[in-house]
């Protein structure tokens, strides 16, 4: 059995059990918690006091290291039947601390190290699932496992774990030999959760269309063909696409989020809740996604969408919904002015409509969940915040939260309908270490009231305090604010004086 010829150093460690029991099939994916060398981490890993060792190591530069034969078994996931089967990387952080995460040169030599041990070891595919049981078990093909599947650990942090269905799209993109360009590891990281299908799930998908539609039965109507058409899974891939294309659902939408397949908008395949298939309203889903930095399967970005078309592009169809006083009347306007697919009998109006009548029995009579916020949120994505809570959520509408730091940080996604409105990421130097979802009592303004000392930047057109020009580069720097008197606000680089300006010419930084 070899090693990758890939390895820029090698460090064997004494920690191994010897020649495995098992056939290579899986690979599982440590971080180290901390940002070390192949050489430091081989060193560590070398001591046979520290019980502990992996088969490779990458560096944040990209560098691989061998620590222990691809024909051992390592110690490295406290699961000795894992390991059996498992080639076991740990990956440098360039912080550590939550999320760890990982440098882009290590990423893409991960992406280049999986795909050399699945082409040495006669793996076809990298399979990932986001249900613990399916991974475990190896259910379904899985055969991608990670440290906290068997141990009390955050391993390997969720930097990396949120990227393990955009990792094996990435492997899986050159090893079925595609002609799109694995892109992945360079890519920029949208964010969202999918909708399961679970009860949970249906009633916030119920909750938002009696927000949009206020009427029962035209609500079940509409959830009675999403079913049909998609199990109620916001990253549906159309099954008879799934083998053509080569792709899982996790795989498809990992691989159109991270760019490495290009064909999403003409491949004819149905997507989504709503299983969109023509070209222009994918081409629409598509640009709806990438205008709220979405993943393309993200369960509050499809039912914006969902809307969005209902209220632009089909509005007699939206006016039935709204008046309908019946479910099999708005359900059969769904089918054949919405969805239209290629059987619409009579049977086929009947199902739907059956699955509408469930949604209504179980959901007419409720009333919608409280949210936190329900009126137009006062941060927009790109907004620089004070955040002033102490925890922060995996997603939006999780229920465990993990401690923080309060401070100041960047707003990355909004969710008006979650239950924690405001995706943040902590402001490098302020102290937070806020990365996830929070709630909206715990964003607050920075105060942005210009004063001596403050760092501004200029409103571009803005002219001097006295009608002046100013020079473009004026416009893209950074000043620290001199003097205030009144509206009249002198700026300059320490006391060096570039201008004097009108107050509201001026945004604090």
């Amino acid at each position: 059995m070899s090693n990758s010829p890939l390895v820029n150093c090698v460090v064997r460690s004494p920690n191994h059990s010897g020649n495995r029991t098992k056939t290579i099939d899986t690979i599982t994916v440590h971080c180290m918690a901390g940002n070390l060398s192949v050489e430091s981490c081989g060193a560590l890993f070398a001591k046979s006091s520290r019980q502990a060792s992996s088969n490779y190591g990458i560096g944040s530069d990209g560098r691989i290291g061998l620590y222990v034969d691809e024909a051992n078994r390592s110690w490295c996931t406290s699961s000795s039947a894992n390991d059996q089967r498992a080639i076991t990387i740990e990956v440098a952080n360039t912080e550590a601390k939550h999320p760890w995460p990982v440098s882009d040169k290590a990423y893409a030599a991960l992406v280049k190290l999986c795909v050399d041990i699945c082409k040495r070891n006669n793996i076809k595919r990298l399979v990932w699932s986001t249900a613990k049981n399916t991974r475990i078990n190896h259910l379904d093909g899985c055969n991608m496992t990670v440290h906290r599947d068997y141990a009390a650990k955050a391993c390997p942090g969720d930097y990396l774990y949120d990227r393990h269905a955009q990792l094996a799209a990435a492997v899986n993109s050159q090893l079925g030999g595609k002609t799109t360009p694995a892109t992945g590891s360079g890519a920029s990281v949208v964010s969202g959760s999918p909708s399961t299908g679970s009860k949970s799930d249906e009633k916030i998908i119920w909750d938002f269309l009696m927000g949009k539609i206020g009427n029962a039965c035209g609500v079940a109507g509409l959830m009675g063909n999403l079913f049909a058409e998609s199990a109620l899974r916001s990253d549906n891939l159309q099954n008879t696409y799934e083998k053509k294309l080569g792709y899982s659902d996790d795989e498809y939408t990992a691989a159109v989020d991270c760019g490495d397949y290009t064909n999403f908008v003409k491949d004819s395949a149905g997507y989504g809740l709503a299983q969109w298939t023509h070209w222009s309203r994918k081409q629409g889903l598509l640009n709806y996604a990438k205008a709220q930095k979405k993943s393309i399967c993200d369960l509050s970005m499809q039912l914006g969408y969902l809307y969005k078309e209902l209220s632009e592009s089909y509005k007699t169809v939206l006016s039935t919904l709204k008046k309908a006083t019946s479910v099999q009347e708005a359900s059969d306007v769904v089918l054949t002015k919405f969805e239209r697919p290629a059987n619409q009998n009579d049977s086929v109006k009947n199902t739907r409509a059956s699955h509408g009548q469930k949604y209504y029995d179980a959901y007419a009579d409720s009333k919608p969940e409280e949210k936190p916020v329900t009126t137009e949120l006062a941060f927009a994505i790109g907004d620089t915040v004070q955040f002033t809570g102490t925890k922060h959520y995996t997603s939006s509408n999780a229920n465990n939260a993990k401690s923080c730091k309060p401070g100041k940080a960047k707003v990355t996604a909004v969710a008006k309908n979650g239950k924690h409105q405001y995706h943040l990421v902590r402001v490098s130097g302020a102290g937070s270490t806020v990365y996830g979802w929070v709630n909206a009592a715990d964003v607050a303004a920075i105060d942005a009231s210009v004063k001596k000392g403050s760092k501004v930047k200029v409103k571009r057109g803005a002219k001097t305090y006295t009608g002046g020009n100013l020079a473009a580069f004026v416009y893209l720097t950074v000043y620290d604010v001199i003097e205030v008197s009144g509206d009249r606000v002198v700026i300059g680089k320490g006391k060096a004086v570039t201008a004097a300006m009108k107050a509201e010419d001026l945004i604090v930084q």
